[in-house]
C-alpha cells in the first residue's frame, strides 16, 4: 500500500521494540519492557491513523488486479484473530486463576499479533468510514498511554484496599491485551482489517483457484496435522504418566510445549483451510443446504461441549478430579457439570432454531409488501423485470438482499419467472415457495399478472394476522406455563429447603428410639431426587411452551434453557 522503504522501515523497527521488551521481561525489568511494548502500541496507533488517512486519498487510483493480488491479508487477518484470543485466554488464566505460565510467553504472543495487524495495515487496500472506528482506536489510545503513564509514575494509581478482582484488572500487560483488542476492533470497523467470518469467505474463494498440482502440497498438510495430534495426545500422556525405570521428566515445562504445540496446530488448521476445505465443502454442498450445515455445525460444537461435562462429572464424582486451577472440587459439584451438559445440549440449538424461526417470520412479513409493489409498479405501466429492479432499492428487511439478487440475476438475461423461481427455492419457507410457484405459474400463463400478484399479496398477509392473533392469543397460555413451573419450583424448594432437613431429622430420631435404623436415603439423595424433578419439569414446560407460542418445538428449548438456569441458580442459592 506504501512504500517498499517505508514498508521495511516500519517492520525492523517493531522487530526491535518487540524484541527488546522481551529480552526486558526476560531480564524481569518489568517497567522498561511494559513502557516499551505500550510506546511502540501508540506508535503504530498514530501510524494506522495516518496511513489511513493516506489509504482515503489513494483508494480511487487503485486497480481491481492489485486489490486480487493483495489477497494475503485474509491470512494475516485471521492469524491475527486466532492469536490474540488465544493470548487473551491465557492472560486471563495467569492475572486471574495464577496460572504458573512466564509472562514471557505473553509478551511473545502479543508481538506477533503487532507485527501480523501492522502487516495487514499495510495490505489491505480498502478503507470505511463507520463510527465505530474512532471509538475503539480511542480505547485502544487510551488502554496505552494508562500503562505507559502508569510504568512511569504518572498520572493517578489505584488506590489501596481496591478489590482484588479490579487490581488484577490493572495489570499492564492485561491492558495492553485489551488495547491489542480494541485496536484489532477498529481495524475491522473501518474495513482496513477482513472480519473472522470475511476472512474465511476469503481464503474459501482464494481455495477455489487451486490446482491439481498442489496435491503433493495437500499431503503435506494431512501428515503435518496428524503429527502435530499425535504429538500433542504424547506430551499429554508424558505429562500425566510416569515413565518406567529411572526415568524422571517431571522438570520439563510440558505447558510450554502444548501451547506452541496448539499454535502449530491452528496454523496448519488455517493452511487447511485455504487448500484442502473449499474442495470438501463444495462436495458437502452438493449434498446438504447450507442451512442443514449450520445445524450440523451447531449440534456438534454441543455434543463436544456436552461430552465435555459429562466426563467431568464422571471424574469429579468418582474422585479423580479434585480441582480445577484454583477452584475446588468436590462429589456436590458432579450435579453441577451434568446441568452445564444439558444446557450444552439444548441451549445453543434452541436459540439457533429460534433465530431461525425469527428470520423466517421477518421474512414473510415483509413478503407481502414485496408483492404488493411488484402489483402497483406493473398496474403502473412497467415491466416485470422493471418493477423488481425498482423494488430492489427499497428496504424489506431480511428480504432486501434476496430481492438484490433477484435484480442482479434478471439483469444478466435470466427470465423474471426462472429469477422468482429460485428466489422461493432460496426462501425455503412453505409460504414463500407456495405463493411464487403460483405467480410464476400466472406469468407463464399470461393475462393479468398484476392481479394475480396482488391476490397473493393478499392471501399472505391475511395468513400472517391469522398467525400473529394465534400468537397473542398463546401468550396467556405461555404465561400460565410459567408461572406453574415457578409455582412447582417454589413448592420444591420449600420441600427441600424447610421441610425435608425436618422430617429428616425427626425420621432419624424414630428410627434411633425404636432401635432400627432411619431411612435409606441420606439427605443428599433426596435433594438430588428434587432437583433432578425441577430439571425435569423445566425442559418439558420449556417443551410445551415452545409448541404453543411458535407451534414447533425445537424453539421452546430456549424456554427449556432459561427455565434450567432458573432452577439451578434457585437451588445453588436456597438449597
Amino acid at each position: 500500500m506504501i512504500g517498499r522503504r517505508l514498508t521495511l522501515v516500519a517492520f525492523g523497527s517493531s522487530a526491535a521494540v518487540i524484541i527488546a521488551s522481551v529480552i526486558f521481561r526476560i531480564r524481569e525489568d518489568f517497567m522498561l519492557s511494559n513502557v516499551l511494548f505500550g510506546a511502540a502500541l501508540i506508535a503504530f496507533l498514530i501510524f494506522s491513523w495516518i496511513q489511513r488517512r493516506i489509504k482515503e486519498d489513494m483508494l480511487v487510483f487503485l486497480s481491481d488486479e492489485y486489490k486480487e493480488k493483495e489477497w494475503r491479508y485474509y491470512f494475516s487477518s485471521l492469524m491475527a484473530f486466532v492469536l490474540i484470543v488465544f493470548t487473551t485466554l491465557l492472560n486471563v488464566f495467569i492475572v486471574f486463576f495464577g496460572l504458573g505460565l512466564s509472562r514471557v510467553l505473553i509478551n511473545i504472543l502479543m508481538g506477533c499479533v503487532l507485527m501480523i495487524m501492522l502487516y495487514t495495515v499495510f495490505s489491505v487496500p480498502t478503507v470505511e468510514r463507520t463510527t465505530a472506528y474512532p471509538i475503539f482506536l480511542f480505547f485502544a489510545f487510551i488502554f496505552a498511554v494508562i500503562v505507559v503513564g502508569s510504568q512511569l509514575d504518572i498520572g493517578y494509581h489505584l488506590p489501596e484496599g481496591i478489590p482484588g478482582v479490579v487490581r488484577n484488572m490493572a495489570d499492564p500487560l492485561f491492558l495492553l491485551n485489551i488495547a491489542l483488542i480494541s485496536w484489532m476492533a477498529s481495524l475491522m470497523a473501518g474495513a482496513e482489517m477482513p472480519a473472522p467470518l470475511a476472512s474465511i469467505t476469503g481464503l474459501y474463494e482464494r481455495g477455489k483457484s487451486v490446482k491439481e498440482e498442489v496435491v503433493l502440497r495437500r499431503n503435506v498438510l494431512y501428515l503435518v496435522i496428524v503429527s502435530l495430534i499425535v504429538i500433542f495426545i504424547l506430551v499429554n500422556l508424558l505429562a500425566v504418566v510416569k515413565l518406567p525405570g529411572e526415568v524422571q521428566l517431571s522438570g520439563f515445562q510440558w505447558a510450554y510445549a502444548l501451547i506452541f504445540i496448539s499454535i502449530a496446530l491452528l496454523v496448519v488448521l488455517i493452511l487447511y483451510i485455504i487448500f484442502i476445505l473449499p474442495e470438501k465443502t463444495g462436495i458437502i454442498r452438493e449434498k446438504y443446504d447450507i442451512e442443514l450445515l449450520n445445524r450440523i455445525i451447531v449440534l456438534s460444537s454441543s455434543a463436544v461441549a456436552a461430552a465435555i461435562f459429562i466426563a467431568l462429572a464422571i471424574l469429579v464424582e468418582i474422585g479423580h478430579i479434585h480441582a480445577i486451577g484454583p477452584v475446588a472440587l468436590s462429589k456436590k459439584n458432579a450435579i453441577d457439570f451434568a446441568i452445564f451438559a444439558i444446557l450444552s445440549s439444548i441451549g445453543p440449538f434452541g436459540f439457533y432454531e429460534y433465530v431461525c424461526y425469527k428470520r423466517v417470520n421477518l421474512i414473510e412479513e415483509r413478503f407481502p409488501e414485496f408483492l404488493r409493489d411488484l402489483a402497483e409498479s406493473r398496474k403502473a405501466g412497467m415491466t416485470l423485470t422493471r418493477a423488481v429492479e425498482m423494488s430492489a432499492k427499497g428496504d424489506y428487511g431480511y428480504l432486501t438482499p434476496e430481492i438484490k439478487r433477484m435484480a442482479v440475476q434478471i439483469s444478466w438475461g435470466m427470465s423474471f419467472s426462472e429469477a422468482l423461481q429460485r428466489f422461493g427455492e432460496r426462501i425455503k419457507t412453505p409460504l414463500v415457495q407456495r405463493t411464487t410457484t403460483m405467480v410464476v405459474k400466472a406469468s407463464e400463463a399470461g393475462g393479468k399478472i398484476a392481479d394475480v400478484i396482488e391476490a397473493a399479496a393478499r392471501n399472505v398477509r391475511e395468513i400472517k394476522i391469522l398467525q400473529r392473533e394465534r400468537k397473542t392469543e398463546m401468550q396467556l397460555y405461555l404465561m400460565i406455563i410459567y408461572i406453574s413451573f415457578f409455582v412447582f419450583l417454589a413448592v420444591i424448594i420449600a420441600l427441600a429447603g424447610m421441610f425435608l432437613p425436618e422430617l429428616y431429622a425427626a425420621t432419624e430420631e424414630a428410627g434411633s428410639a425404636l432401635g432400627g435404623g432411619g431411612s435409606g436415603l441420606s439427605l443428599e439423595e433426596y435433594e438430588f431426587i428434587y432437583i433432578c424433578t425441577a430439571l425435569s419439569q423445566a425442559v418439558g414446560s420449556g417443551i410445551v411452551a415452545g409448541a404453543l407460542s411458535e407451534g414447533k418445538i425445537l424453539p421452546g428449548l430456549r424456554h427449556g434453557t432459561v427455565m434450567v438456569i432458573i432452577t439451578y441458580i434457585v437451588f445453588k442459592l436456597f438449597v
